[in-house]
This record gives structure tokens, sequence and C-alpha cells, in this order.
């Protein structure tokens, strides 16, 4: 039975990293594609929203690495992160709320799940042995 638990929980710790860091990624790119459009234009608009997204970028790329550490917190993180990132899409978007909230937030509630599942099984593995 632990073979199978170490399985899953080696699993689910994969799978909350491919997508907490995919979803980070993404937004990281379209910060960056932003910043060098900003600058062959000539100038770096820094507005509200330039401000916003750097910082939840930035918050993310956090909130990835503290998952990676520390699965319980950083699980724990990454879902209050979800949950504010669509949070402020369902305020800032005014067409495609449903897509925008599923783009924004989703990813970092599934992968903070999986990081709390993966470290639950990996205190149950513990307390096994």
């Amino acid at each position: 039975m632990n073979g199978v638990i170490r399985i899953t929980q080696q699993t689910t710790r994969r799978a909350a990293r491919v997508i907490s860091s995919s979803a980070t990624a993404f937004w990281l790119f379209i910060l960056l594609d932003i910043i060098a459009c900003d600058l062959l234009v000539g100038f770096v608009c820094l507005n509200w929203e330039m401000a916003l997204l750097l910082a939840l970028v930035t918050a993310s790329i956090i909130s990835v690495i503290l998952a990676w550490r520390t699965e319980g917190l950083g699980g724990i993180v990454m879902i209050v992160w979800g949950i504010l990132f669509a949070f402020i899409a369902a305020v800032d978007s005014e067409a495609y709320l449903q897509f925008s909230i599923l783009v924004t937030g989703v990813p970092f509630l599934i992968a903070g799940f999986l990081f709390l599942i993966s470290w639950w099984l990996s205190r149950r593995t513990v307390l096994n042995h």
C-alpha cells in the first residue's frame, strides 16, 4: 500500500509543478511581450494595469518557488493567489468573464490543491513507517 501512496504522491507533485510552472511562465511571457513591445515603440507605459500584472507575475513566481520547497504552505499560498487572481479577473474583465477567470485563477487553484494533496500523502507515508 505504501508503494501506491508514494507513486500517487510523486505523480501529484509532478502534475502540480508542471501546472504551476506553466501558468507562471505564461504570465511571465505576456509581461515580457508587453515590455518588449513598449520598448520597440520607445517608451514603457507604467499604468495601474501594468503594475498589477507585474505584481501578479512576481507573486506567482514566489508562490511556485515556495510550493516547490514546502508543499503544504506553498499549496495554501497558491490557493490564496488563485482566488485573488480569479477575483481580479472577475472585477477587471467586462467581456469573456468566465474565460478570464479560467485562464487567470484556475490553474493556480488546481496546482495549489495538488500540492496540498501531495503534502498530505507524503505525511501519510511518513506516519505509516
